[in-house]
């Protein structure tokens, strides 16, 4: 049972690694174009996608092209 259990274990841990719906808004993804023109939103991290939407949504504001180009970096 045991020889079963561990490899089941690390295909779920794996598994909520891999990037599933990071998807932003269409809204989210026109105000982050105008601030980075040609910004690619095609492959993010689900860590990304949070960071990019606290950025639009709880940011301040000020410097908000710099962040999202940093946050895209990653």
């Amino acid at each position: 049972m045991h020889r079963i259990a561990a490899p089941a274990a690390l295909v779920a841990v794996l598994a909520a690694c891999v990037p599933a719906g990071a998807t932003l808004s269409a809204a989210d993804r026109a105000e982050i174009r105008r601030h980075v023109p040609g910004a690619d939103l095609s492959a993010l991290t689900p860590a990304q996608a949070r960071a990019l939407e606290q950025e639009l949504h709880h940011g301040d504001g000020f410097d908000a092209a710099y962040h999202i180009r940093s946050i895209l970096m990653w």
